[in-house]
C-alpha cells in the first residue's frame, strides 16, 4: 500500500495581508512561485512544480494539500515556516498537523461494482455509476472511506494512519473474495 497524497492544516497564529506576503515570498524564492488569487481572503502558492499546494488564508491558516508522504509534508513545512521567517513574518506561534491521506493499493482482480454494493449494503455504500466510476464506501466499524473501482484499484481515505489504512483495505479484500 502506498501513499499517493497527504494533506495537513495549521495556522500562522494570527491574521495576515496576503498581498504583501506574495511579494515578500516572489521576492525571495523568485520565478518558481506560482500563485493563484482565488479571492480577496485566500491565495494558493507551489514554490515549484514538486511543491505541494500551500492555500494560506488572511484569518492565518493554512493547508498543504498534494505531498507524497510524512516526511515530504514536514520536510515542506519546515521550508515554509523557514522561508516565512527568511522575509520577516514572525511564525513564532505557528501550529501544524498531518489531516488526512489518500492511500492506494490493488485486489488483483476486477471487481463487479453493482454486487459489490448490494453485498456490503446500500447503508454504507455510494454507487452512481453515471456519477462517479467507483464504489463509495464507509464500513460501518471504521472511520476511513474506500473508493472501489472496477479496475480493483482501491483508494482509502481519512487517516494518516498506514496501518488503519491497511486493516480497511485487507476487511475489503476479504468481501470482495466473498462475491468472487
Amino acid at each position: 500500500m502506498e501513499i499517493v497524497s497527504i494533506m495537513g492544516s495549521g495556522s500562522l497564529g494570527r491574521e495576515i495581508n496576503l498581498d504583501p506576503l506574495v511579494t515578500g515570498l516572489k521576492d525571495e524564492v523568485g520565478d518558481i512561485l506560482e500563485t493563484n488569487f482565488q479571492s480577496a481572503g485566500i491565495v494558493t502558492v507551489k514554490f515549484g512544480s514538486e511543491s505541494p499546494a500551500f492555500s494560506i488564508y488572511r484569518t492565518g491558516a493554512f493547508q498543504v494539500r498534494g505531498a507524497s508522504d510524512h516526511d515530504d509534508l514536514n520536510d515542506w513545512i519546515g521550508q515554509f515556516l523557514g522561508i516565512l521567517s527568511e522575509i520577516g513574518f514572525d511564525i513564532e506561534d505557528a501550529e501544524f498537523e498531518e489531516k488526512t491521506a489518500v492511500f492506494m493499493d490493488e485486489v488483483q482482480q476486477s471487481v463487479n461494482l453493482e454486487a459489490l454494493t448490494i453485498h456490503l449494503g446500500l447503508e454504507f455504500t455510494e454507487y452512481e455509476p453515471e456519477q462517479f466510476p467507483g464504489v463509495v464506501y464507509r464500513p460501518a466499524n471504521q472511520t476511513v472511506t474506500l473508493l472501489v473501482f472496477s479496475s480493483g484499484k482501491v483508494l482509502v481515505l481519512g487517516t494518516t494512519e498506514q496501518g488503519c489504512a491497511e486493516a480497511a483495505f485487507e476487511s475489503l479484500k476479504k468481501e470482495i473474495r466473498a462475491i468472487s
